[in-house]
Protein backbone atom coordinates (compact mmCIF):
# COMPACT_ATOMS: atom_id res chain seq x y z
CA UNK A 1 0.00 0.00 0.00
CA UNK A 2 2.89 2.35 0.70
CA UNK A 3 4.11 1.81 -2.86
CA UNK A 4 0.79 3.09 -4.24
CA UNK A 5 0.95 6.07 -1.90
CA UNK A 6 4.50 6.89 -3.02
CA UNK A 7 3.51 6.53 -6.66
CA UNK A 8 0.51 8.86 -6.32
CA UNK A 9 2.70 11.37 -4.46
CA UNK A 10 5.24 11.26 -7.30
CA UNK A 11 2.48 11.89 -9.86
CA UNK A 12 1.18 14.87 -7.86
CA UNK A 13 4.68 16.33 -7.53
CA UNK A 14 5.28 15.84 -11.26
CA UNK A 15 2.01 17.62 -12.05
CA UNK A 16 2.99 20.53 -9.80
CA UNK A 17 6.46 20.79 -11.35
CA UNK A 18 4.97 20.63 -14.87
CA UNK A 19 2.47 23.38 -14.04
CA UNK A 20 5.22 25.54 -12.51
CA UNK A 21 7.43 25.05 -15.57
CA UNK A 22 4.62 26.02 -17.95
CA UNK A 23 3.92 29.12 -15.88
CA UNK A 24 7.57 30.22 -15.79
CA UNK A 25 8.45 29.59 -19.45
CA UNK A 26 7.57 32.24 -22.00
CA UNK A 27 4.91 31.64 -24.69
CA UNK A 28 5.54 31.21 -28.39
CA UNK A 29 7.73 28.58 -30.02
CA UNK A 30 9.28 27.64 -26.67
CA UNK A 31 5.85 26.79 -25.25
CA UNK A 32 5.37 23.79 -27.54
CA UNK A 33 8.79 22.40 -26.62
CA UNK A 34 8.07 22.92 -22.91
CA UNK A 35 4.76 21.06 -23.22
CA UNK A 36 6.49 18.19 -24.99
CA UNK A 37 9.23 17.95 -22.34
CA UNK A 38 6.80 18.17 -19.42
CA UNK A 39 4.55 15.55 -21.05
CA UNK A 40 7.50 13.19 -21.46
CA UNK A 41 8.58 13.87 -17.87
CA UNK A 42 5.06 13.22 -16.59
CA UNK A 43 4.85 9.98 -18.60
CA UNK A 44 8.20 8.79 -17.18
CA UNK A 45 7.00 9.46 -13.64
CA UNK A 46 3.86 7.40 -14.26
CA UNK A 47 5.73 4.45 -15.86
CA UNK A 48 8.67 4.33 -13.43
CA UNK A 49 6.94 2.03 -10.87
CA UNK A 50 6.16 -0.48 -13.62
CA UNK A 51 9.87 -0.64 -14.43
CA UNK A 52 10.55 -1.49 -10.77
CA UNK A 53 7.91 -4.24 -10.75
CA UNK A 54 8.90 -5.81 -14.11
CA UNK A 55 11.87 -7.86 -12.77
CA UNK A 56 9.63 -9.26 -10.01
CA UNK A 57 6.95 -10.23 -12.55
CA UNK A 58 9.58 -11.83 -14.78
CA UNK A 59 10.88 -13.90 -11.86
CA UNK A 60 7.31 -14.92 -10.96
CA UNK A 61 6.61 -16.14 -14.52
CA UNK A 62 9.88 -18.09 -14.57
CA UNK A 63 9.00 -19.80 -11.29
CA UNK A 64 5.60 -20.81 -12.64
CA UNK A 65 7.08 -22.20 -15.86
CA UNK A 66 9.64 -24.26 -13.91
CA UNK A 67 7.00 -25.84 -11.66
CA UNK A 68 7.07 -29.60 -11.15
CA UNK A 69 5.11 -31.59 -13.73
CA UNK A 70 1.72 -32.82 -12.68
CA UNK A 71 1.66 -36.33 -11.19
CA UNK A 72 -1.24 -37.28 -13.44
CA UNK A 73 0.75 -36.33 -16.52
CA UNK A 74 3.72 -38.34 -15.30
CA UNK A 75 1.49 -41.33 -14.59
CA UNK A 76 -0.13 -41.10 -18.03
CA UNK A 77 3.26 -40.95 -19.73
CA UNK A 78 4.44 -44.01 -17.77
CA UNK A 79 1.32 -45.93 -18.79
CA UNK A 80 1.80 -45.00 -22.44
CA UNK A 81 5.45 -46.10 -22.32
CA UNK A 82 4.47 -49.44 -20.80
CA UNK A 83 1.74 -49.94 -23.39
CA UNK A 84 4.13 -49.16 -26.25
CA UNK A 85 6.78 -51.52 -24.85
CA UNK A 86 4.23 -54.31 -24.41
CA UNK A 87 2.95 -53.88 -27.96
CA UNK A 88 6.49 -53.91 -29.32
CA UNK A 89 7.33 -57.14 -27.48
CA UNK A 90 4.06 -58.74 -28.61
CA UNK A 91 4.85 -57.89 -32.23
CA UNK A 92 8.38 -59.25 -31.90
CA UNK A 93 7.18 -62.52 -30.33
CA UNK A 94 4.51 -62.99 -32.97
CA UNK A 95 7.01 -62.34 -35.78
CA UNK A 96 9.59 -64.74 -34.31
CA UNK A 97 7.00 -67.50 -33.88
CA UNK A 98 5.68 -67.02 -37.40
CA UNK A 99 9.27 -67.50 -38.69
CA UNK A 100 9.18 -70.88 -36.94
CA UNK A 101 5.68 -71.49 -38.37
CA UNK A 102 4.16 -71.73 -34.89
CA UNK A 103 0.68 -70.29 -34.29
CA UNK A 104 0.50 -67.92 -31.34
CA UNK A 105 -2.77 -67.21 -29.59
CA UNK A 106 -1.78 -64.66 -26.95
CA UNK A 107 1.29 -62.84 -25.58
CA UNK A 108 1.37 -61.26 -22.11
CA UNK A 109 4.20 -59.09 -20.84
CA UNK A 110 4.71 -58.62 -17.11
CA UNK A 111 6.58 -55.38 -16.45
CA UNK A 112 7.10 -52.66 -13.87
CA UNK A 113 8.58 -49.18 -13.70
CA UNK A 114 11.39 -48.82 -11.16
CA UNK A 115 12.31 -45.75 -9.08
CA UNK A 116 14.42 -44.31 -11.92
CA UNK A 117 11.37 -44.44 -14.25
CA UNK A 118 12.94 -47.27 -16.27
CA UNK A 119 10.80 -50.10 -17.59
CA UNK A 120 11.72 -53.49 -16.11
CA UNK A 121 10.40 -56.51 -18.02
CA UNK A 122 9.94 -59.39 -15.60
CA UNK A 123 8.49 -62.09 -17.79
CA UNK A 124 6.93 -62.83 -21.18
CA UNK A 125 4.10 -65.38 -21.21
CA UNK A 126 3.22 -66.87 -24.59
CA UNK A 127 0.11 -68.97 -25.20
CA UNK A 128 0.27 -71.08 -28.35
CA UNK A 129 -2.79 -72.22 -30.25
CA UNK A 130 -4.12 -75.68 -29.42
CA UNK A 131 -2.38 -78.38 -31.40
CA UNK A 132 1.06 -76.74 -31.01
CA UNK A 133 2.07 -78.83 -27.96
CA UNK A 134 5.05 -80.31 -29.79
CA UNK A 135 6.59 -76.86 -30.30
CA UNK A 136 6.51 -75.62 -26.68
CA UNK A 137 10.16 -76.31 -25.80
CA UNK A 138 11.50 -75.15 -29.20
CA UNK A 139 9.45 -71.92 -29.02
CA UNK A 140 10.53 -71.23 -25.43
CA UNK A 141 14.24 -71.75 -26.16
CA UNK A 142 14.07 -69.64 -29.32
CA UNK A 143 12.17 -66.75 -27.69
CA UNK A 144 14.42 -66.76 -24.61
CA UNK A 145 17.52 -66.49 -26.79
CA UNK A 146 16.06 -63.83 -29.10
CA UNK A 147 14.45 -61.68 -26.40
CA UNK A 148 16.99 -62.25 -23.66
CA UNK A 149 14.08 -62.36 -21.21
CA UNK A 150 12.50 -64.98 -19.00
CA UNK A 151 9.90 -66.59 -21.24
CA UNK A 152 7.11 -68.99 -20.36
CA UNK A 153 5.36 -70.85 -23.20
CA UNK A 154 2.07 -72.71 -22.75
CA UNK A 155 -0.58 -74.14 -25.03
CA UNK A 156 -4.22 -73.06 -24.95
CA UNK A 157 -5.81 -75.45 -22.48
CA UNK A 158 -2.47 -77.26 -22.06
CA UNK A 159 0.07 -77.49 -19.27
CA UNK A 160 2.83 -74.96 -18.58
CA UNK A 161 6.48 -75.57 -19.34
CA UNK A 162 9.49 -73.65 -18.01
Amino acid sequence: MSAVRAWSLAICMAALIAALLQYLLPGGSMERMAKFVTGAFFLCVMVAPVANIAPQLSALFQQQSQAEPDDRLSSTVDEQLQSAAQQSIRSLVTAELSKLQINCKNVSVIMDIDETSSIVINKVIVVLASGEEAHIIHAQEHLSSVLGLQTEVTVDGGEENG
